[in-house]
């Protein structure tokens, strides 16, 4: 089953813009939907904040769906310097429910850090 989307994007966060961390301010007027985690088997590596990669193939990757407006995605970009260091790019994310989303995440073609043994982020 999809979820449609309704005015907005969808937005998988894995790492600092989660709920409770130090960049969710950033999603100030987007709409929480569901925890959720990616269809795919993907990699996160960690410094003081996650790194998403597409190798190695390890685990599905645990996170959050937003529903965000234009300009919150915009602010996002600016944060995440997409293009120029994270790449925004649609994924399939399933959530808790079992619904597919397309969603935007943002990966790293030059991932840093330490290898994280399951795909999830935890702030330190």
């Amino acid at each position: 089953m999809k979820l449609s989307q309704r005015n907005g994007e969808y937005l998988f966060v894995y790492g600092t813009l989660k709920r409770g961390f130090s960049n969710h301010h950033y999603l100030k007027t987007a709409r929480y939907i569901d925890e959720a985690k990616t269809q795919q088997a993907f990699a996160l590596y960690t410094i003081e904040y996650p790194f998403l990669a597409k190798t190695p193939i390890l685990y599905q990757v645990q996170g959050e769906l937003y529903l965000i407006d234009n300009d919150d995605l915009v602010q996002v970009d600016l944060l995440e310097q997409h293009p120029d260091d994270y790449c925004r790019e649609l994924i399939e994310v399933v959530t808790s429910g079992g619904q597919i989303v397309n969603a935007w995440t943002y990966f790293h073609p030059h991932p840093q850090g330490r290898l994280l043994e399951h795909g999830l982020f935890i702030e330190q």
